[in-house]
């Protein structure tokens, strides 16, 4: 019988963590669509000024998110660095 009311604290506790790792993984998706629609945007206005200059748009992101899988420090600069950018935006 202790069995039984323990586990029902158990249940209760691990339905409490996943309701919020799945409220944090849909805002985190959120996020990341937020983020690939204005990475959209300008792309299409540097497709639109600088044709030339289009590629960029693609490689940059993409070394820039490898070189921060890689590295710790960079990705923690680049993470202040945009939240600053964010801040005075």
């Amino acid at each position: 019988m202790g069995d039984d009311k323990s586990s029902g604290k158990v249940d209760s506790w691990f339905g409490k963590i996943q309701n919020y790792v799945t409220g944090i993984i849909g805002a985190f998706v959120a996020f990341l669509f937020l983020i690939f629609a204005a990475g959209a945007a300008f792309a299409l206005f540097v497709a639109e000024a600088w044709p030339e200059k289009a590629f960029l748009v693609v490689l940059i992101p993409a070394a820039s998110g490898i070189l921060a899988y890689y590295n710790r420090t960079y990705a923690t600069i680049a993470f202040i660095a945009l939240i600053g950018l964010v801040i005075l935006l």
